[in-house]
């Protein structure tokens, strides 16, 4: 399984998604490989503070990718790109490389109209690759209609990119997890936080 998590547009969580989908996929005993393809290196920060010697990872700022990643995915079971920044070669190389593109987008109005910019890259390679796709709503507030709202914006893009039903809420939890180089699954286990990343992996193994 190759899972791209990536954006054009920063700060939607890409990371965090993409590092606690890696930590439920070695609690799945995947042999795990994390590729960050974004210049801030906020993947490898994690792999740094991380205790345990069990997801390995690689900065590779490249736009040959979908080229090599076959030298790549034949050791794991799971390989995840984080990829950031902004429509260039090196964005449209790690949405080429994957099984599966998940584009984080966040409950405003402002971030549907972002999302639009990768959901055409995607649209772009998808006939080449044939890649599967989905969105993922992130950091939604609970109790709010915005996401609701959101969600009847992005139904517009649904034949191409459809929402996984899991949403990921503004948790405290996730924050904590990463300064200690934990996913939620492992710091809080039990909480609500480990339940959606628990159901978005699920989901995402099924479409796959």
């Amino acid at each position: 399984m190759i899972l791209t998590v990536g954006n054009t547009k920063g700060g939607v969580g890409k990371t965090t998604i993409a590092v606690n989908l890696a930590v439920a996929a070695i609690k799945d005993k995947k042999k795990v490989l994390l590729i960050d393809t974004d210049p801030q290196g906020s993947s490898i920060a994690f792999r740094a503070e991380r205790e345990k010697d069990d997801i390995k990872a690689i900065a590779l700022v490249s736009d040959k990718l979908h080229k090599d990643i076959g030298s790549f995915a034949e050791s794991f079971d799971c390989v995840i790109i984080d990829a950031g920044g902004r429509d260039n070669a090196i964005f449209r190389s790690a949405v080429a490389a994957c099984d599966l593109f998940l584009l984080p987008v966040l409950p405003s109005q402002f971030d549907v109209w972002a999302a639009e910019d990768a959901i055409q890259v995607f649209k772009d390679i998808q006939p080449f690759n044939q890649m599967k796709g989905r969105m993922l709503l992130n950091m939604v507030r609970p109790n709010t209609k915005v996401a609701t709202e959101a969600e009847e914006a992005l139904a517009e893009y649904k034949e191409d990119l459809p929402l996984f039903s899991v949403w990921l809420h503004n948790r405290v939890a996730y924050k904590v997890s990463i300064t200690e180089g934990q996913g939620v699954i492992e710091s809080e286990a039990k909480g609500k936080a480990a339940v959606e990343i628990a159901g978005l992996y699920k989901e995402i193994i099924n479409i796959i």
